[in-house]
Formats: structure tokens, C-alpha cells, sequence
């Protein structure tokens, strides 16, 4: 699966493990840089590489859409995106642990 700007990714590999991100820019067909709006600011975003992350379907329209046209995107809405989608992945995660 191909990253695109403000899709939703986990971390699959390092310190950061199991933490969720929005990628934010695209480097090149192995690496992302990603944000979580909080740990790692907009500002200062993650260089991950593709094999680290585990990708989802799941693709925040507005931030999306604003990425792209070169709008910057501000921490509180990274941090509001990820807020929804990520609640319920941890949900899932916790109730598979006997």
C-alpha cells in the first residue's frame, strides 16, 4: 500500500512502538514523515521508513486535503484526528489480551 498525506500509520518497529501517527510528507517510495501532534510536533516530525509502520486504511480527509494543497496543518488538529481513530484501535488491541 502506497502512504498517502494524512493517512493514519502505527508504529510497528522501535521505541515508538504501537504509537499512531499521521504521516505529514511523503520522502520517497521508502520513507515518511510522520506527527503525532504531541511527542512529535508538526514542526519537528519523524522520519520513519516504511517497513516500520503498519498502514491503515484510514486517510483524514480534511487534513488530507490541506496537506496537499500546502496549507500548514497545526498540532491540535493532528492531535484531534488521531483522538477519534486511535481510541478505537486501542479498544480492539486491549480486549485480544487474555
Amino acid at each position: 500500500m502506497e502512504p498517502r498525506l494524512g493517512q493514519l500509520v502505527v508504529s510497528a518497529a522501535g521505541r515508538d512502538r504501537g504509537r499512531c501517527y499521521i504521516v505529514t510528507r511523503i520522502f520517497d517510495s521508502n520513507t515518511v514523515a510522520v506527527t503525532d501532534g504531541m511527542y512529535r510536533p508538526v514542526s519537528n516530525p519523524k522520519k520513519k521508513n516504511l517497513r516500520h509502520l503498519m498502514m491503515t486504511r484510514t486517510i483524514h480527509s480534511s487534513l488530507s486535503e490541506k496537506l496537499l494543497r500546502g496549507i500548514d496543518v497545526t498540532n491540535e488538529e493532528v492531535r484531534e484526528a488521531l483522538k477519534i481513530k486511535c481510541k478505537a484501535k486501542v479498544e480492539r488491541t486491549d480486549c485480544s489480551h487474555g
